[in-house]
């Protein structure tokens, strides 16, 4: 099987939207976690909001002016991938689509269900129906920018966005996908606010994030950020590090790679201790502290930032959550996401030499 390498990324972040904006807010510290605004302006909760976006720059088509905030994230987040990989939808037959998500259409399901228990189903409109459904990012997505291969939907925390990528890696080895899309997407919504508000869950925030995705040899002129070395993701109920420990491993394994030959390890600020990784010093690094914390697509903008990393041959030093020294060069950048049910999950892209 050809490498799978990546060559678009579409960042659409509290901090930047695209990936010069995002990168240079990164490396400037520039602070995405502010008084939320959209909602409950009278209390102070704090989170990553996205004010301050004109969706038609990326979605030209005026149909999907009503659709949710999280479809409109979505369908932008993953134009700017496919233009950022020079693939023009049209002219691929097989380019499919991956989004995962954690939450869904909070708002639009919110108001469905107000307008059905006090009004009537009669009141209730069927653009918020429809839009509630978990699997409409993806519909909208696909319909919008043309994506006529395989679309599919996967729902869970932050592990959700490695899974995307395997599951397309999957399809792509067998064919059944040309070219591939993975995507998440998140909005801020004031119930399930509060409700993490109490959970001890605090600095939610919202956005998207898309990769482009494709064999190597179908890359056209397009020079590659990275590829993707090694993958894993397991679960444990009754012990996630020893789901961790296992994902680390085999992710390691599949890229033919040893613990010190990470270069990066990015994120989330609570990330337990692996074994593997403790008898090496290397660089951690986590965005939550400057974009909040949005779930599956946290992990997906950790992917895009570790694509950036190798491409720019840096590590931003506001991401650094330690103080172990930074090799000349960024070759091997690990991702590990992990859930408290017990789920983790490990990505490691590599530079093409």
């Amino acid at each position: 099987m050809d490498r799978i390498v990546l060559t678009g990324v579409g960042p659409l972040t509290p901090i930047g939207k695209g990936k010069e904006d995002f990168w240079n807010a990164v490396v400037n510290n520039f602070p995405g976690i502010k008084k939320i605004t959209k909602f409950m302006p009278d209390q102070e909760f704090y989170g990553g909001e996205i004010n301050d976006i004109h969706f038609d720059e990326y979605i030209p088509d005026t149909k999907f002016r009503r659709a949710a905030e999280i479809s409109k994230f979505t369908m932008s987040a993953a134009k700017m991938a496919m233009d950022d990989a020079q693939v023009d939808s049209p002219n691929i037959k097989n380019l499919g689509l991956v989004v995962g998500l954690t939450h869904g259409a909070l708002n639009y399901t919110q108001s469905y269900h107000e307008l059905l228990v006090t009004e009537g189903p009669e009141s209730a409109s069927p653009i918020l129906f429809s839009d509630s459904i978990l699997n409409a990012p993806a519909g909208n997505t696909s319909i919008c920018l043309g994506i006529h291969g395989p679309v599919h939907t996967l729902i869970g925390g932050s592990v959700t966005t490695i899974r995307a990528i395997m599951l397309a890696v999957q399809l792509l080895a067998t064919k059944k996908m040309e070219k591939s899309v993975i995507a998440s997407a998140e909005e801020l919504n004031k119930f399930s606010l509060y409700c993490y508000y109490r959970l001890g869950i605090n600095t939610l925030s919202e956005g998207a994030g898309a990769l482009l995705i494709e064999p190597e040899d179908t890359k056209n002129n397009q020079v590659p950020y990275c590829y993707i070395s090694g993958f894993a993701s397991q679960t444990n109920p009754s012990n996630l590090q020893s789901a961790l420990e296992e994902s680390v491993e085999t992710a390691l394994k599949k890229a033919n790679l040893k613990a010190k030959d990470v270069d990066l390890l990015m994120t989330s600020p609570s990330f337990p201790k692996v074994q593997q990784l403790d008898a090496y010093e290397i660089p951690m690094g986590s965005l939550d502290s400057i974009t909040g914390n949005a779930f599956a697509v946290s992990t997906i903008w950790n992917v895009i930032l570790s694509a950036l990393c190798i491409r720019h041959g840096a590590i931003p030093l506001p991401i650094l959550k330690n103080s172990a020294p930074i090799n000349n060069e960024i070759r091997n950048v690990m991702i590990c996401a992990t859930e408290s049910e017990g789920v983790a999950g490990v990505l490691i892209l590599s530079k093409i030499s």
